[in-house]
């Protein structure tokens, strides 16, 4: 996901989306199932097969793979380097379209300031609310939640971290118009008035 090409048609983000999922709710299912059995065994093997293989096929998809912003990357210095300022470009970068790569860089930045990865992850889950966001970009959300939490701050975690941002980036913005219904609820629950008339002269 991290390495998907710009070059690619938009609709194969699904394709990448699909196998980082798939490998997602594998790695899950083995966490939750009996390997000593046989037919555990059996159908944990098939299972990891069939994402090799998904991935197998969609590798196509990073030819040329992308570049992920590194530690020692220099094209991260025009970047902001407080935490919070660069949390709400990122956010910016998501009212924008075609971000993909500037949403990488910020998440690197970030990353490589050490600042906390958790209230990345905040941010992100904070973008995805506020999008009129699909079952796809949850299941993203959650899969990259539970990926960086065995991964942690290494490397693959931090790719993790710039893959589910560049896939969200891809997909934003929206219309938000579910944001908007539920701020309408929200102000109706607290004893507002949807409209307010106006006083004649």
């Amino acid at each position: 996901m991290a390495r998907f090409g710009n070059a690619n048609e938009h609709a194969d983000w699904e394709a990448a989306y699909h196998v980082f999922t798939y490998a997602n709710a594998v790695h899950q299912l083995l966490n939750r199932i009996e390997t000593a059995s046989a037919n555990g065994g059996t159908t944990a093997v098939r299972a990891i097969l069939h994402g090799a293989m998904a991935l197998y096929l969609t590798r196509y998809l990073n030819v040329p793979p992308a570049r992920i912003p590194g530690d020692d990357d220099q094209h991260l210095d025009d970047l902001p380097t407080e935490a919070e300022t660069i949390r709400a470009t990122l956010l910016d970068a998501f009212n924008r379209q075609q971000q993909v790569d500037e949403a990488a860089r910020l998440v690197a930045r970030h990353l490589t300031f050490g600042h906390s990865s958790q209230a990345l992850i905040a941010t992100l889950a904070g973008a995805v609310l506020r999008e009129d966001a699909g079952f796809h970009a949850y299941q993203m959300l959650e899969a990259e939640i539970r990926q960086f939490t065995v991964w942690g701050d290494t490397d693959a975690g931090r790719n993790i971290l710039v893959a589910v941002a560049q896939y969200l980036a891809a997909h934003s913005p929206t219309q938000r118009a579910a944001l908007q219904t539920a701020d309408i609820a929200r102000r109706l629950m607290r004893g507002g008035e949807l409209h307010q008339e106006t006083g004649t002269p």
